[in-house]
């Protein structure tokens, strides 16, 4: 059964309930209170309210088309009164046609003749009420698909910030290592293929993991390595590489590609303009359901620093937002010659 069936079956029963109760309820007043017979108290009840339930179901399409947000309100109001007296006065005279016809008791239709004003006022009664739960209902309706539209609207909204954060990631270590990988051709053909495949398997998967996807921690470290072993083509025994990772960390998850920005910007502030070597460390450690990376990196306080906008730190703060809702998932901190990057990946 799909969804409209269900709420279309769900709304007929409440309709029908409600009908049912109200003819109870007004039976029993007709019975003691204006006093009349059992069988005409029901009979009167049940003629009135079931031809008014069918009646009420064209209010429905009269509501659906005054909408007050779409009509002015002088032709609205128009609208419901003709309409509302339209309505009324042909439920009063089929109704009392179908009393007269199946009772024939003086008494009774006396008070039938006698209850025309009463009723005509409930007609309205029941117009007005009808045509307000329509209204809520309808509301309620386009209410819901307001926020479902905007909902998808953030998410499309969404999806294209971090596809355009994820496409900022800056290149300039493709072609470092392209530079680095052609002078190899010519000195050690071997190493220059094996750098190949590595960068060839970095980019296989930048490629095809989507900006949404999240991967354990273990596979973020393997392509982190096949990107270490690239620069340290270029720098060397200049660039260490230790990790300090406790087992339990392994199979957490993170956003793909968040850590490669880190150690791009380790390796570009720390490296190019230091004389003495730079060990970049990465400490993970598990704290109730939350994973914390910790990137260091020392460097040369005196040497020139590099021209960047931050583009990759500001990357992955806008990311972590993006996907966590919280702007405190990364931090820096500079103290001495040693730079450190903390983050904090939730695992709810």
């Amino acid at each position: 059964m799909s969804l409209k069936e269900s709420s279309f079956k769900s709304n007929s029963l409440i309709y029908s309930l409600s009908w049912i109760s109200v003819s109870i309820l007004q039976a029993l007043i007709l019975h003691y209170q204006y006093g009349l017979i059992t069988f005409h108290a029901v009979a009167d009840s049940l003629v009135f309210n079931f031809n008014f339930a069918l009646l009420g179901l064209g209010i429905w399409y009269i509501a659906r088309y005054n909408d007050l947000s779409k009509t002015r309100i002088l032709v609205f109001v128009l609208n419901h009164f003709f309409s509302m007296t339209f309505l009324v006065i042909i439920w009063l005279f089929f109704s009392n046609l179908i009393l007269k016809t199946l009772i024939n008791d003086p008494v009774y239709l006396r008070f039938l003749g006698s209850s025309f004003t009463w009723r005509f006022v409930s007609g309205l009664l029941y117009y007005a009420l009808i045509s307000l739960v329509y209204y809520v209902f309808m509301y309620y309706a386009n209410f819901q698909k307001k926020i479902k539209t905007e909902s998808e609207l953030k998410a499309l909204v969404k999806e294209a910030e971090l596809s355009s954060l994820k496409n900022q990631i800056n290149p300039h270590f493709l072609f470092n290592s392209l530079n680095s990988i052609s002078s190899l051709t010519i000195t050690n053909p071997e190493k220059a293929r094996e750098m190949l495949v590595k960068l060839s398997e970095l980019m296989r998967y930048s490629l095809k993991t989507n900006h949404n996807d999240k991967s354990s921690l273990n596979v973020e470290l393997e392509n982190i390595e096949k990107y270490i072993a690239l620069e340290k083509v270029r720098f060397g025994n200049k660039l260490e590489y230790v990790k300090e990772i406790d087992d339990d960390c392994f199979a957490m998850l993170l956003p793909n590609m968040i850590l490669q920005p880190l150690f791009e910007n380790a390796i570009k502030h720390g490296i190019y303009e230091s004389t003495e070597s730079v060990t970049i460390k990465i400490i993970c450690r598990r704290i109730n359901d939350i994973l914390q990376v910790w990137i260091e990196n020392n460097f040369d306080p005196s040497g020139k620093p590099m021209k960047g906008e931050g583009i990759g730190l500001q990357n992955i703060k806008k990311r972590l937002t993006l996907i966590y809702k919280s702007p405190n998932l990364l931090t820096t901190e500079i103290k001495s010659n040693k730079f450190t990057a903390k983050l904090l990946i939730p695992q709810n």
